[in-house]
């Protein structure tokens, strides 16, 4: 009981420092290293390869060539689609394009750079 509780424990505490990893690196690629297309598209990478973690390579071996049910369930799906008027696409293409606030870029770092409680 007690070694399921420790493991328990130590999974969460490894998926949490997972997730601040890819939360880290996604936003540095996008706030802090944003200085060409390759890095934004990392970021966008970064996003897409965590989705596949999540919910392909559980169900998947990666070593066999095999697609598993769950795969073909999840990648068979419709993706959501959002549809935007042309005043608020042009909006959102210009907001990309804008250069991020260095105030809120300098608070992110701030935020990143803190300990984790658990570290304490």
């Amino acid at each position: 009981m007690v070694e399921s509780i420790h493991d328990t424990r130590n999974g969460m505490k490894a998926w949490i420092e997972d997730s601040l990893w890819a939360v880290r690196n996604c936003i540095s690629f996008r706030f802090e290293h944003y200085t060409d297309n390759i890095d934004r598209l990392a970021f966008f990478e970064e996003i897409n390869c965590g989705w596949y973690q999540m919910y392909i390579y559980p169900y998947d071996d990666l070593y066999m060539p095999i697609i598993s049910e769950e795969r073909k369930l999840r990648l068979n799906e419709r993706p959501p689609v959002i549809y935007l008027s042309a005043e608020d696409y042009d909006h959102l293409v210009e907001r990309l394009n804008q250069p991020p606030d260095p105030k809120v870029v300098e608070r992110i770092k701030q935020i990143m750079n803190k300990p984790a409680p658990w570290d304490k």
